[in-house]
């Protein structure tokens, strides 16, 4: 009796035995098991199948939640690819599938547009309210972005198709393509590009990128943003800001008029009627500014500073007839430079008047000229040593050594001379002008064309101090022209208040000539060792220097000189 009590507990207690596993089914028989049971119930797999998603119950929706989810979605495109598969085994399901996928990117692209409505909430422009902020860096980044956003579809599926299936950031778009000599040299993409040598001092040099990844996938996304907007464009002419942009900098460029139409017809550009609107709608903007810069209450002292010179430019016509021929006009172009109001503030209003200034003038007169005024101090010349040694050390870490010790600080930039907070310039252009200012009498007329511009009367331009920049011959002919109304009341008809002095920028110009020709000598002599050796030893044509209106360029010379000369003192 015991032992079998004991037996039943022990029993009770140990571990109750597995389910016995499901024999494994072929997927095979599983799938015509299936089958069977759908056509028993008088359904096709792909009724089925229909039915199955198209059932909104709650039973059906929780078997469905995963369908169209993160979570889901590697099965969902399995299915599709699978699908896919299927069909394209021969041409005419190939070229089902084709049309089916073409109509649903249809229906993509043609619901995916820009916003239409009144910028900045939509994107149409229009000519008749644009202003000079549409032309700035963070605007044109921000139509842009709005246009990609917008348009994702299109704009992925174009950089796909120029970038050849790959994405444009990834490094083995350049390592896995196969050169072609034909393909890869058919544009000058890759050429050496002069600029690229041109110091950038204000951010106006345009230059290319040296990693050819990034300029090729620049070169793709700009592609494929191009070809957006012309087909937002195209969808509707009121989605403008691109090729308004674009209209407005071919007229400035001197795109002729037939270009311009053909432009405007495949969507790159708008209408040139509508580029005159909106240069008028800029001209009275510009205006209103100008007359503002030149309020009498800021500073009321000291007006902005003038800065003009000549320009000569000839309308040629090809097809003469009577009373339509070329022409040659001599006109004059400027701006109006605003001083800085940090700069202002340090100013004493005392020494800024018309009579502050005859004085000066007057004690310039009796100013005797020494040759020490021109020598060097001791202070100037330990500066001028620093200035060498921060140019020796800049050649030699850039062209052939590294510093050991990254925690020695070397000095690579010459010590700074009464140094001054860097500001972008806040410059104003003044209307171009049919007056030239190559004589005393065009001189008076580009002045009478600046007041009529200033909004001011001539007694109120000429009761505060004028500064004007221009070249010497500019100055020389004032000073003609002033010395032409001596004797004369009043300092609109004396022109005491004015002073005009060589421009920061043809002084920079005459002083640079004059070193780089100083140095240039003669580069028909095979004996000659002028500066014209070194730029030839480095691959630049020397067959005659560069003239000083490539100003950029000729300090860009400049410093492959001096440059070069180190780097031989060095080694």
């Amino acid at each position: 009796m015991e032992e079998t009590i004991s037996t039943s507990l022990d029993s009770s207690n140990a571990a109750p035995d597995p389910s016995p596993r499901a024999p494994r089914v072929p997927m095979n028989q599983k799938l015509e098991t299936i089958c069977a049971l759908i056509e028993e119930l008088n359904l096709t797999p792909k009724s089925f199948i229909v039915a199955f998603l198209g059932q909104k119950q709650d039973t059906m929706a929780f078997k469905q939640r995963l369908w169209g989810t993160n979570q889901g979605w590697d099965t969902t495109k399995h299915l599709l690819l699978t699908i896919k598969q299927l069909v394209s085994t021969h041409v005419e399901g190939r070229e089902l599938w084709q049309e089916f996928i073409l109509s649903q990117a249809i229906e993509i692209v043609s619901a995916q547009k820009p916003v239409s409505g009144l910028a900045p909430k939509g994107s149409y422009h229009t000519s008749a309210t644009l202003s000079d902020a549409f032309f700035t860096r963070e605007e044109r980044e921000d139509r842009n972005a709005v246009l990609t956003n917008r348009m994702p579809f299109l704009y992925r599926l174009l950089c796909a198709k120029i970038g050849g299936n790959k994405h444009p950031l990834e490094k083995s778009f350049v390592s896995d393509h196969t050169p072609d000599p034909v393909e890869d040299h058919s544009d000058d993409e890759d050429e050496a590009d002069p600029s690229n040598d041109l110091v950038d001092y204000d951010g106006s040099v345009l230059k290319k990128s040296k990693d050819p990844v990034a300029r090729r996938t620049n070169r793709v996304q700009t592609m494929a943003r191009t070809i957006c907007a012309m087909v937002a464009f195209g969808g509707n002419h009121r989605h403008n800001g691109f090729q308004l942009s674009n209209a407005l900098l071919f007229l400035a460029g001197g795109v002729t008029e037939r270009v311009s139409a053909y432009l405007n017809y495949v969507g790159i550009c708008s209408s040139r009627r509508t580029a005159h609107a909106a240069l008028k709608s800029l001209g009275t903007e510009a205006k209103a500014k100008l007359e503002s810069v030149f309020d009498m209450e800021k500073p009321p002292f000291l007006a902005p500073l003038l800065c003009y010179d000549n320009l000569d430019f000839q309308e040629k016509v090809h097809m003469k007839s009577i009373g339509h021929s070329s022409q040659m006009f001599h006109g004059t172009w400027g701006y109006v430079h605003t001083i800085p109001p940090g700069l202002l503030s340090r100013l004493d209003p005392l020494q800024l008047t018309t009579e502050a200034l005859n004085s000066a003038l007057h004690l310039g007169k009796e100013l005797v000229i020494r040759p020490k005024m021109f020598t060097p101090t001791a202070d100037s010349t330990i500066h001028f040593e620093k200035t060498l040694k921060s140019q020796i050390t800049q050649v030699i870490l850039k062209y052939f050594a590294t510093p050991l010790d990254k925690r020695v600080k070397l000095q690579r930039s010459p010590p700074e001379v009464n140094a001054i907070a860097p500001e972008d310039p806040n410059i104003t252009m003044l209307k171009l002008m049919v007056a030239s200012d190559n004589s005393a009498l065009g001189a008076g007329e580009v002045f009478t064309g600046v007041i009529q511009q200033s909004g001011l009367t001539r007694a109120d331009f000429h009761s505060r101090l004028q500064i004007v920049e221009g070249d010497l011959g500019s100055c020389n002919i004032f000073d003609s022209l002033r010395k032409q109304r001596t004797p004369a009341l009043g300092d609109h008809n004396s022109l005491d208040n004015v002073l005009p002095i060589p421009g920061a920028a043809h002084t920079l110009w005459n002083l640079s000539q004059a070193i780089y020709l100083g140095h240039w000598g003669n580069e028909r002599l095979a004996r000659d060792t002028g500066a014209w050796r070194t730029l030839h030893a480095l691959g630049i044509p020397t067959e005659k220097p560069v003239t000083k209106k490539d100003y950029n360029l000729m300090l860009s010379h400049v410093e492959k000189i001096h440059e070069a000369t180190l780097l031989y003192c060095v080694l």
